[in-house]
């Protein structure tokens, strides 16, 4: 579905069945190649999206907590959602699905020009690093509110 930054909250939330989001925003993990996805659109989908992919494979395994080379992540009273997602098309695709708010200690989010830097920070201290997009200043602004931690 093409849904912009600004219509992730209802359009999502409007799917049968979908959850209450609060908030929501882009996200994308970052590699050491993410510098090609500047060059042109074929940087970003034959080497930076790739690179990008195995990264967030191995986040998976690492964390359990669904990821893609790009996604949204939306945030509801109880849970983390997130789906798969191409930034550079406004495309939602696939529900990959959530993280319970328990698990999660933290979102924080870094002042940034376009795209910003994006942390969760899990049950246990492992660091999920993400640059965000658009509301993500709210993403973290929300957990911060639900949870009580400051972000």
């Amino acid at each position: 579905m093409h849904l912009k930054d600004e219509e992730l909250v209802t359009g999502l939330a409007g799917q049968d069945g979908g959850p209450d989001l609060l908030a929501a925003t882009f996200a994308r993990v970052t590699t050491a190649v993410s510098f090609t996805r500047m060059l042109t659109p074929l940087g970003n989908y034959f080497i930076a999206r790739p690179a990008a992919r195995a990264a967030a494979s191995k986040i998976t395994e690492e964390t359990d907590v669904p990821l893609d080379a790009a996604v949204v992540l939306g945030l509801s009273a109880d849970a983390l959602h997130v789906w798969s997602a191409d930034p550079m098309l406004n495309q939602v695709n696939e529900y990959l699905g959530h993280v319970p708010l328990a698990r999660i200690a933290g979102i924080d989010a870094t002042p940034g020009r376009s795209w910003q830097k994006l942390t969760i920070t899990l049950e246990g201290g492992h660091q999920i690093d993400l640059e965000g997009r658009g509301a993500s200043h709210q993403l973290a602004a929300e957990f911060g509110r639900l949870t009580g931690a400051a972000s």
